[in-house]
């Protein structure tokens, strides 16, 4: 990266080589307008002859000079220095040639003063104004001993010195803008710089293709996997190109197709060998919008979605094994109790093994509703004829210890056997961990903002903090006797009703939890 002082350099040099360029360009034009025009104003002139010599000098030593700056790029400072000593020698001699200060050649005057602020040092530039000072107020004073002027334009005279003065603070006040200006842009250029250099790095690192096309199909970014995919020169990466060259298959369906954001399609092409994801992105940027083309190897998604699968059932095994080791263990121990034991003993025995049984089959039952993926069907249900009917047909038998809640009659979309499930699930859950002196467990439903909540509230101890984040994972349980796939069951069924199953935490006892979905006003 270059440093600033390079760029203060080369921008000094810029500026310089233009300024040479004013100069050639206005000492020439000055020679021709006066031999253009001496015959008709050359009452203007108090000593024409001296003014054409300096003038003529003028333009030959400007003229030398951009040639010089334009051809020898070194010594750039002193070039510079040579060019404003000049400009104050000449401009001096034609104030003198025309007997005092000239509108004319007192704006040319400004324009060196202020042009040497901004090129030279505060020094240097001081200098060059001080002398033109000098030239402008003295030469008065020698002029009138030589009898080349008069000193009726002394006053004239001490007013363009002062006004040398100012211009020369303006100029340093702006030079002093302009270096803060550019010490800031070079810093951001900088950190722009090194953030295209990340960008870039982890664009090449990244195991995904990124394709970006303007809204002509040119590619604007591409990275290194994008090009192994398509098929595409490793030079493409860093160019902008018609996508019709580099890749003529998916610029046909890019021309032919209208892909909206989101979409997502399979591509094959002669110049490749693999089997392409691809998913679009639209990218809405100042001025027009880019397509984002995100591509992967169909293959190696099918093999890392099968690696899933099959960590998926390696996990389930695992816990539908150690879930089933502890009541299996119970009924191996009561079987071998049972032949030696006495037919009260024995009927104990039985008794467990039963029990145990019944766990194994729920444990069962759960993990087979759990993996079957069975079909939701939505359909819309008024709760105020729904719950009374769940509460009297599937809680019968704890039907005195509910307090449902209701005060306006409202309805969901939901699938009307998971919507069952999810709330006798529920509704035991508190019912088995609510406080024994506490009668009744609470089933609010009530309306908020634009949704319907149901609340099924205990009074118990409630959930422990450090529990809380398993909540809904698979066969997790506080309880010894639980299988741990209810919960997780309920907030299944709810994502698949576009609802949603949370815990709410109490301020005073107890345990709440809420399913929350879009309510529909009956």
């Amino acid at each position: 990266m270059p440093q600033p002082s390079y760029h203060a350099e080369l921008n000094q040099y810029h500026l310089g080589l233009w300024y040479s360029a004013y100069r050639f360009i206005i000492s020439t034009g000055l020679l021709l307008i006066f031999m253009l025009t001496y015959r008709q104003l050359s009452v203007e002139y108090q000593y024409p002859r001296f003014y054409l010599y300096v003038l003529s000098a003028y333009a030959l030593i400007s003229s030398l000079q951009f040639f010089l700056m334009r051809g020898v790029r070194v010594y750039i400072p002193k070039q510079l220095v040579s060019l404003f000593a000049v400009d104050v020698t000449a401009l001096s001699l034609l104030t003198l040639a025309l007997d005092g200060p000239n509108l004319h050649i007192s704006l040319l005057f400004v324009i060196c003063i202020f042009a040497a602020s901004l090129l030279l040092n505060a020094q240097k530039a001081l200098l060059i104004t001080l002398i033109a000072v000098i030239s402008v107020v003295y030469q008065v004073f020698i002029g009138s001993i030589f009898e080349l002027t008069s000193l009726k334009n002394i006053g004239n005279s001490a007013l363009l010195a002062f006004l040398f003065f100012v211009v020369y603070g303006s100029g340093q006040i702006a030079i002093r803008r302009f270096q803060i200006m550019e010490n800031l842009n070079f810093s951001q250029s900088l950190e722009l710089n090194q953030l295209q250099n990340i960008n870039r790095y982890i664009l090449e690192q990244i195991q995904t293709g990124y394709l970006v096309l303007d809204q002509n199909c040119h590619v604007v970014l591409s990275n290194p996997e994008a090009c192994h995919l398509l098929g595409i020169a490793p030079m493409y990466r860093y160019e902008t190109h018609p996508l019709y060259k580099t890749q003529p298959d998916l610029f046909e369906l890019m021309k032919f197709e209208e892909l909206p954001d989101g979409d997502t399609f399979q591509f094959q092409s002669q110049q490749s060998r693999f089997h392409i994801h691809v998913r679009v992105q639209k990218l809405n940027v100042p001025h027009q919008t880019l397509t984002l083309l995100v591509l992967q190897d169909a293959q190696k998604i099918n093999q890392h979605v099968q690696q899933l699968k099959l960590a998926a059932l390696g996990q389930l095994s695992a816990s539908i094994a150690h879930e089933i080791r502890n009541p299996l263990a119970a009924i191996v121990q009561a079987n071998d109790l049972f032949l030696d034991s006495d037919p009260s003993q024995q009927k104990l025995l039985h008794s467990m093994i039963a029990k145990q049984s019944v766990r194994i089959d729920r444990i069962v039952q759960d993990t087979l509703n759990m993996v079957k993926n069975k079909e939701t069907r939505p359909i819309l249900i008024p709760l105020k004829h729904f719950m009374p009917q769940l509460i009297q047909d599937d809680l019968s038998d704890i039907q005195d210890k509910i307090q449902l809640n209701m005060r306006e009659p409202v309805a969901i979309h939901f699938d009307e056997g998971q919507l069952r499930q999810v709330l006798i699930n529920l509704v035991r859950n508190a019912i088995r961990h609510n406080d024994p002196s506490t009668p009744h467990i609470e089933l609010n439903i009530y309306t908020y903002q634009k949704y319907i909540h149901i609340d099924v509230r205990d009074f118990g101890l409630g959930v422990a903090e450090h529990d809380r984040s398993a909540l809904f994972q698979p066969f997790f349980s506080t309880e010894i006797t639980g299988t741990g796939l209810g919960l997780y069951l309920a907030h299944s069924f709810c994502e698949a009703n576009q609802a949603q199953l949370t815990y709410v935490e109490q301020k005073e006892q107890g345990a709440c939890f809420r399913v929350s979905c879009l309510a529909v006003t009956v």
